[in-house]
C-alpha cells in the first residue's frame, strides 16, 4: 500500500543547538500529501467549514505554457514551490498535490472572516518573492499562484481537459 505522504526533498539537514536555541542550518522540508490524500483532506475541510462556519482557502501553484495551459512542473521547480509553501503557511495548513505533477495545492484552514483577504495577499506576496529569488527567470515567469474558495475550483483548465473537485 503506497504512502499518502511523499518526501519531496532528500535535502534535510541537521538542526544545530547553540546556547539553548534551536537553529536550522538549512530549510527543513516536510512531506507533501499525494493527490488522493490531498483531495480527501480538501473534502473534509470543506465539510468542516460548513459545520463550523469558519472559512478556508485553497492555494494553487502551477506552471503554464505560452498558450496559458497548465503543464507538468519539473522536479527543481516542484522542490522550490514545496519548500516555499512549507516556509510560508502555518503548520496546521495542508500541502499536497492537487493534480499530481501539475498543481501543488495548499489548504489554508480556519481563516477568520476579517483576515481572509489580508492573509491571502500576504501569502501570495511572500511566495512571489521567494519564486523571484529562487526560480530561474524563464520558469518564474510561468509560475502562477491562485488563492480561491472551494467552489471556484470547478473549471480550472489544463491541456484540453477540464477537471473539478468532487
Amino acid at each position: 500500500m503506497p504512502s499518502v505522504l511523499q518526501d519531496i526533498s532528500p535535502r534535510i539537514e541537521a538542526v544545530s543547538k547553540s546556547k539553548g536555541e534551536c537553529r536550522a542550518s538549512h530549510t527543513i522540508v516536510g512531506p507533501m500529501y499525494n493527490e488522493e490524500a490531498f483531495r480527501y483532506l480538501l473534502s473534509s475541510e470543506s465539510k468542516r467549514s460548513v459545520r463550523s462556519r469558519y472559512s478556508f482557502k485553497i492555494l494553487l501553484v502551477y506552471s503554464i505554457d505560452r498558450q496559458g495551459l497548465i503543464v507538468q512542473m519539473d522536479r527543481e521547480v516542484v522542490d522550490t514551490v514545496a519548500e516555499a509553501l512549507f516556509r510560508t503557511v502555518r503548520e496546521t495548513d495542508y500541502i499536497g498535490w492537487y493534480l499530481e505533477g501539475r498543481i501543488v495545492g495548499g489548504v489554508l484552514t480556519v481563516l477568520g472572516q476579517d483576515s481572509e483577504v489580508e492573509v491571502s495577499a500576504r501569502i501570495q506576496q511572500r511566495l512571489m518573492e521567494i519564486f523571484r529569488a529562487e526560480v530561474s527567470v524563464e520558469k518564474n515567469g510561468r509560475l502562477q499562484i491562485r488563492i480561491c474558495q472551494h467552489h471556484e475550483l470547478e473549471g480550472i483548465e489544463y491541456g484540453k481537459r477540464i477537471f473539478t473537485v468532487n
